[in-house]
């Protein structure tokens, strides 16, 4: 291989050649100017033009349970669209393959405020963001604020600061970062035992971490301190949900929407009890209810689709799919959705 040199003089002659040029191309001179000042710096500059990624989770703020089918979109900093999707059922998102640049995250779910943040992704290849869902302000006339405010005034200083450790561990991006939270919130509840918001968050915590029994004893925990708080018993019917305990799930959703039946979460859970148990009707009502209350939430479509098609009405089926495609394009279960909508439809013209 014969050595490449590049003298000082055949460099500025490179630059007498792009500066004479009719058109200014600032990117010639730039690339010119790096040259002469350094070589060696060549390998840092294809380190900067790898592929950036962002990822991260959006939690609802009172309660910290993971925010399903949220939409996040992503932004270059001018304000173009560079993609979006929604969150699976862990709240998560990820954006990859992007240029280094500056970019800006976007989420919006109904009844909550839409948040945004900038993140820098020119000195890194990657970055996590944590988005936790306000309500708006004129939600409260959909879900009653007494019910849901667990705002404890007599909370110690030094338990406050153990919960606000526990919500900065959260946001990092260290492996053992859950295992962190819920040391902190172990520690907040310790000192102040009557730290319902804590408890409500550790139990959700303890969920992520699969220690169903811990989880449960926490939620337990909360709703000592408030029998009244719908939040907890939510999350404990989802908790006997994944456990099939299916009779126990649906007592305790019964009882938190006896105390907030506009709860769209809450009645979306109990569908799905009603689903696994078999009982279509049961489970169609509850569906129904979700998407009157939440008409963007993706995932209650493909809930209604199943329940259609598994009672033989499969152009309401196909209506509800494609209405979840419609909502979450690149959604946790798009590709499967388009297959069954493609074999319905070859179905369907086979039968013509």
């Amino acid at each position: 291989m014969i050595p490449v040199r590049f003298s000082h003089e055949r460099l500025l002659e490179k630059r007498r050649e792009a500066m004479s040029g009719l058109k200014f191309n600032w990117l010639v001179i730039f690339v010119i100017v790096v040259l002469s000042e350094c070589i060696p710096n060549a390998q840092g500059a294809r380190t900067r033009s790898l592929p950036v990624t962002v990822h991260g989770q959006v939690r609802y703020a009172h309660g910290g349970t993971p925010a399903e089918n949220v939409l996040v979109r992503l932004e270059s900093f001018n304000g173009g669209l560079e993609g979006e999707m929604m969150t699976d059922r862990t709240g998560k998102f990820q954006f990859s393959g992007m240029p280094p640049a500056q970019y800006v995250i976007k989420i919006h779910l109904p009844g909550f405020m839409d948040q945004q943040r900038q993140i820098d992704l020119q000195t890194t290849t990657s970055d996590y963001v944590l988005f936790q869902l306000l309500p708006e302000v004129k939600a409260a006339d959909r879900v009653s604020p007494a019910k849901t405010r667990l705002v404890d005034a007599s909370v110690p200083a030094e338990a406050q600061r153990e919960f606000e450790r526990a919500q900065s561990a959260i946001q990092s991006e260290r492996a053992d970062r859950l295992e962190e939270c819920a040391r902190h919130l172990e520690r907040a509840i310790a000192i102040y035992p009557k730290f319902l918001e804590a408890e409500l968050q550790l139990g959700t915590v303890y969920m992520d971490l699969n220690q169903p029994d811990e989880a449960e004893r926490a939620l337990r925990r909360a709703l000592e301190i408030n029998p009244n708080t719908p939040n907890a018993l939510f999350a404990l019917g989802e908790l006997k949900l994944q456990e099939k305990r299916y009779s126990e799930a649906e007592r305790v959703l019964l009882d938190g929407l006896n105390l907030e039946n506009r709860s769209w979460q809450g009645h979306f859970t109990l569908g799905r009890v009603y689903w696994y148990t078999g009982d279509l009707a049961k489970a169609g009502r509850q569906v129904a209810i979700t998407i009157q209350l939440n008409p963007s939430f993706a995932e209650a479509h493909l809930l209604g689709a199943n329940i259609l098609l598994r009672a033989g009405k499969r152009q309401d089926a196909v209506l509800e799919f494609e209405e979840y495609l419609r909502l979450a394009p690149n959604g946790q279960y798009s590709d499967q959705v388009r297959a069954t909508l493609q074999r319905l439809k070859v179905t369907r013209d086979q039968k013509r």
